[in-house]
């Protein structure tokens, strides 16, 4: 077989990003500060209100830990930021498709804190927690997916208003905010007016240097749990990228399919560890539009034992298991998440991971290929691209398979303005790993009272029985059925119980 070349020197760059995450705090929506202040002229009427979305991976709600919310304060000596009460508020998003028109649905939770005069020009970070409640305690909010909800997030607002005698003073404001690290959000705001009951949608305008619409978001950090009728989110191993603006569809195809595109992905395992999936999901991107709908096309993804070579190589090795699923023609630009889960737990596939070529880690690949005519697989759709994922890690290209020959694939240099030596762009695929890592522990036998696996319970595992009686020693002990470290009357009693031939 020809080799996946990859060479461990490259791996041992990888980032690595613990995949346990905390289950009540973490962080699910975060920015970083512009240079911008924004100040409403409407003081203590109007609710101002961030929209914000979080990765829901199937989830319908978020259950909310803490929001901080920056506050900028324009104070001298002579002339401080005076006190003021702020009001932090979580409620749901609204989102009527046939006029694309955003609304604030109920306010699930408000808190208030009064901050004291500020000499400075300075962002105050204020955190309205809830951390110190039970959990079950918590502020809940359905998440609206109409809009990005195909793009795997689910949305609601953060709100703030000032209160109090100094609400309208100019010294407080928001701290306008970038494009958010962690989450998604709109380009504008929502402004909630209390005395006339009407909610709208507005920015920030112009800039008058480059011409684009200054950033209309609020610098907010949100901490929670993304949850699901009541049950936290699975475990993700693998995963959370933030996606590129490029997709690839290979240009040349086989037999009117395109070649299997195999993705790296590497989690924190021990030797003979094996990755137990419950669900793996992959983005396609659909580049459709309102004149152009691009047609239905299959994809086919698979889980692929990743084999290391003497000569310190990687490369695909067996399926491990594989499974299509059809699109429906889009008319819309969108990632499509394809998810394929394993509801039962018996009928999820043991992934046995690659731990030879990296000292902490497991590897395994995602391998994924759009199935169609030539005119389906040619169409604007293709695998979704993305930088460095949170969760895991992984090569910075690809491999792809032709006709048995294995190889790497990136896309090209660039350079973004600020780095005299040009740089690969991003050569990851979309896919996401949710499951447990662990050893590769056997199931239990169907009929552990059959002691010597004839297929019958009968006279002779009797006898075994019976040589047993007594404590068991310090290896394998097959008669304590109930294992409780003795072959007593309850084993004896569990194994008349079984007597006759074993289920199928």
């Amino acid at each position: 077989m020809s080799i996946f070349k990859s060479s461990v020197a490259a791996l041992a760059a990888v980032c690595i990003v613990s995949s346990a995450q905390a289950q009540t705090d973490p962080l699910m929506f975060n920015q970083t500060s512009s240079a911008t202040t924004y100040k409403s002229s409407y003081g203590a009427d109007v609710i101002s209100y961030m929209g914000c979305g979080v990765k829901a991976n199937g989830g319908t709600s978020a259950r909310i830990n803490s929001v901080t919310l920056g506050i900028q304060r324009v104070g001298t000596a002579t002339a401080p930021a005076p006190s003021v009460t702020v009001e932090c508020y979580i409620a749901e998003m609204t989102y009527v498709a046939s006029t694309a028109v955003y609304g604030v649905g109920p306010v699930i939770a408000t808190q208030s804190v009064t901050i004291g005069e500020n000499i400075a020009n300075t962002v105050e970070n204020i955190t309205f927690s809830w951390g110190e409640a039970d959990p079950a305690l918590r502020p809940v909010v359905n998440l609206m997916s109409t809009v990005n909800g195909p793009n795997g997030y689910g949305s609601f607002w953060v709100g703030m208003r000032f209160t109090g005698a100094n609400a309208a003073s100019t010294l407080n404001g928001w701290r306008v905010a970038n494009e958010p690290t962690t989450g998604r959000s709109l380009n504008n705001f929502g402004k909630f007016t209390i005395s006339t009951g009407i909610f709208g949608m507005f920015t920030l305008g112009t800039d008058a240097t480059s011409g684009l619409t200054n950033p209309a978001r609020y610098n907010v950090s949100v901490n929670g749990l993304v949850t699901n009728g009541g049950t936290g989110a699975p475990d993700l191993t693998f995963g959370q990228s933030f996606e590129n603006n490029t997709y690839y569809k290979p240009a040349d195809n086989l037999d009117g399919t395109t070649r299997w595109i195999y993705n790296s992905n590497f989690v924190t395992a021990q030797p003979g560890d094996v990755l137990t999936p419950n669900k793996v999901v992959v983005g396609i991107y659909r580049g459709g539009n309102a004149t152009t709908t691009i047609p239905a096309v299959g994809v086919e993804v698979a889980l692929v034992k990743m084999a290391y070579a003497l000569s310190g190589n990687l490369e695909p090795s067996d399926v491990i298991a594989s499974k299509t699923f059809q699109l429906n023609s889009a008319n819309i630009p969108v990632t499509e998440r394809v998810e394929w889960t394993w509801a039962n737990a018996s009928d999820r596939p043991n992934v046995e991971l690659e731990t030879t070529s990296n000292v902490g880690l497991g590897g395994y690949y995602v391998a994924i290929r759009l199935l169609g005519d030539t005119a389906t697989v040619t169409a604007n759709q293709g695998l979704r691209v993305v930088y460095l994922q949170s969760t895991g890690g992984s090569f910075n290209n690809f491999g792809y398979y032709i006709d048995t020959i294995y190889g790497n694939y990136n896309f090209g240099q660039y350079s973004n303005g600020t780095v005299a030596v040009p740089r690969y762009k991003p050569a990851r695929m979309l896919t996401e790993t949710y499951g447990v890592v662990g050893p590769n522990v056997p199931p239990p036998p169907a009929c552990p009272a059959d002691l010597n696996l004839d297929g019958v319970v009968n006279g002779a595992d009797l006898g075994i029985m019976l040589g047993a009686w007594g404590p068991c020693p310090s290896g394998p002990c097959p008669a304590d059925l109930n294992l409780d470290g003795v072959v007593n009357g309850a084993d004896l009693g569990g194994l008349l119980g079984a007597w006759g031939p074993c289920p199928v």
